[in-house]
């Protein structure tokens, strides 16, 4: 799932670009990165962000497994469940030691996923770690969805807010977030300066496209 952190971190580091665009399928989790992509590719874009994703398959019966986070983050989770009537039985939670990424033991961690035969694997480690984690755990897996999904638990239960408000494509969960994790503002700073080289890049592949269709 990318938001604006992901791509920022994408411009710069090659290596995590790469495992980007190696994954099966991105979704926009940022309103403003979806907000450029309307402005080039069309007005049908929405974007879809971790929170809206964990909410929806949660409920769902499918056999899945929590990685990362806190015990005391997934038992609220059980329990907002059940205060809206959905039953917790098929959601399990797997605590991961704290450590680099480097340092997992991933046959290890992969056994025990196969073991269990886990159809969804919501990872929640935050990026880059996350997306690093998955990619490196992916050949060990004999099966099962994964999804990157960062702080969405947190928002989920209500740890942190998840604004209603907006304005066309438009969210402000960013600016909820500036004032819950002071770190947020060096990651905001630095998207913004790199709007206008994604503004430049993506207007030439736009026309690119544009020309490619006339001409076909």
């Amino acid at each position: 799932m990318c938001d604006s952190s992901v791509v920022t971190r994408a411009q710069k580091d090659l290596n995590y670009r790469s495992i980007i665009n190696g994954a099966f399928v991105n979704s926009c989790d940022g309103s403003s990165i979806c907000t450029l992509a309307r402005i080039f590719y069309g007005d049908d874009l929405v974007s879809v962000n971790g929170p809206e994703i964990f909410e929806e398959y949660i409920r769902h019966p499918y056999k899945q497994v929590i990685l990362g986070n806190t015990i005391d983050i997934v038992e609220k989770v059980r329990k907002k469940m059940k205060s809206t009537g959905l039953d917790d039985d098929h959601i399990e939670h797997m605590d991961l030691p704290f450590c680099k990424v480097d340092d997992f033991n991933y046959q290890s961690i992969a056994d025990e996923i196969n073991k269990q035969g886990y159809d969804i694997i919501w990872v929640s480690l935050g990026n880059p770690k996350q997306e690093i984690f998955m990619s490196r755990i992916l050949k060990y897996l004999d099966k099962g969805v994964m999804f990157g999904i960062g702080a969405a638990l947190n928002f989920y239960v209500g740890e942190v807010s998840l604004p209603k408000a907006h304005i066309g494509s438009l969210k402000f969960i960013w600016l909820t977030r500036l004032f819950e994790d002071k770190r947020q503002w060096k990651a905001s700073w630095d998207f913004l300066k790199i709007i206008p080289s994604l503004y430049l890049n993506e207007r030439k592949k736009a026309r690119t496209i544009q020309s490619t269709e006339k001409s076909t």
